[in-house]
């Protein structure tokens, strides 16, 4: 039993070099903190699906199309257009009727590993939320650069 002990003891320390001559460099910090894309959707409860356990109404989100998008990564803004149109979504007509610039669900892409967090009193992306006002967010890089940004919904087409 002893000699088995050595034997793995014997054998840890062998192949520890190997792991230590990997060169383990330091990984680049990047200082990118742009938003890159922007997407919109219609969060609603849905009158016909329920869930198959608890038997409630489940929540659906619709993406939005979005045109005429401006990303202008110098000044900071987005300025783009949402369009809801009931032939791509086939929504009920209730559903349709309660789309409004006032209930959209912002996402976005940004820079590798940048963070992103609201800024001036706004609420956090992915939540529904009332866009007919411009909202400001504070983009992080990695190694920490700060950078702010506003988006602008200039319409909802429907």
């Amino acid at each position: 039993m002893t000699m088995l002990k050595n034997m793995k003891w014997l054998l840890f320390v062998a192949i520890l070099p190997l792991f230590a001559s990997c060169g383990w460099e330091e990984l680049p910090a990047y200082e990118e903190a742009d938003i890159t894309q922007v997407a919109f959707y219609y969060r609603y409860v849905s009158p016909t699906d329920k869930d198959p356990i608890t038997g409630e109404p489940m929540i659906r989100n619709v993406q939005l199309s979005t045109v005429g998008v401006s990303i202008d990564n110098n000044a900071g803004t987005v300025t783009l257009g949402v369009s809801a149109t009931n032939q791509q979504n086939n929504l009920p007509a209730d559903v349709y009727a309660g789309i409004s610039q006032n209930n959209l669900v912002g996402t976005v892409t940004i820079s590798t590993a940048a963070r992103i967090a609201p800024s001036d009193g706004n609420k956090v992306l992915g939540v529904p939320d009332n866009w007919t006002v411009p909202h400001n967010f504070v983009v992080t890089a990695a190694d920490g650069t700060k950078k702010n940004w506003t988006i602008t919904v200039t319409s909802l087409t429907k």
